[in-house]
């Protein structure tokens, strides 16, 4: 477990459980595939990976050692019940799996609260209640990069990952539209959020080599240019 409750607080703190492990990351960019995800199954039934998987990623990864999403609207959405169309999901079906998830839940602190859920783990914002750039190297914090992604990858950093390789991490919208590989959340995502997300991991490839952490990105087609791509099958 690499999230713990610290004593008498409502918050969480990292604990370094995952030295030396390779994490891979399963982000909601419309690479992501199941067949890809069935990979990385196979790889942690052998205990050759740890992963976490980010927002609805855990729609595919039951087995998800920990799932992270920032925004308190997904929280209430999978709670209630939120209809997947596009992947052939109703609402009832969607939040018995939320609720059956059976990993670490983990989220932040941000202008609006924390999530009610007391199952989830809280972390806070290393900036307040703005967004920072960069890495945090207090088990306590994470740095917001303006996405969930990215302080999934910056937990993976705080619980001693040496490697971590990045699925669905595309940086940019499918050719055909598509935001997610899901479909879309109900409240859409806006065009230009991708230069932020590119921006965020740019700008902590100086951290992230301060930490030994060696990045790997094997979303196919992405448009992150900060790590090496990668084929998931020659790298796992």
């Amino acid at each position: 477990m690499i999230l713990n409750r610290i004593p008498g607080d409502r918050f969480s703190e990292v604990s370094p459980e995952w030295q030396g492990e390779t994490v891979v990351i399963l982000g909601g960019g419309p690479s992501l595939t199941a067949q890809d995800v069935q990979t990385v199954a196979s790889a942690h039934e052998c205990r050759a990976v740890k992963c976490i998987a980010v927002n609805d990623a855990y729609l595919l990864a039951s087995w998800a050692d920990v799932h992270y999403a920032a925004d308190l609207r997904w929280h209430a959405w999978h709670s209630a019940g939120i209809a997947k169309p596009a992947i052939g999901l109703a609402a009832e079906e969607v939040r018995q799996r939320w609720a059956a998830f059976s990993g670490q839940k983990c989220s932040i602190e941000n202008g609006t609260g924390v999530v009610a859920d007391d199952s989830v783990h809280v972390l806070r914002n290393a900036h307040g209640a703005v967004h920072g750039y960069g890495l945090s190297a207090d088990p306590r914090m994470l740095v917001t990069g303006r996405n969930s992604g990215f302080q999934a990858l910056n937990l993976a950093v705080l619980a001693g990952a040496e490697r971590v390789i990045l699925l669905g991490f595309d940086g940019k919208a499918a050719p055909d539209g598509r935001s997610h590989w899901f479909g879309e959340h109900p409240e859409s995502m806006a065009s230009a959020v991708y230069s932020y997300f590119r921006q965020a991991m740019s700008a902590a490839e100086n951290d992230l080599a301060a930490a030994g952490v060696e990045v790997l990105n094997a979303s196919p087609g992405t448009a992150i240019d900060s790590f090496p791509k990668v084929s998931l099958r020659d790298v796992l």
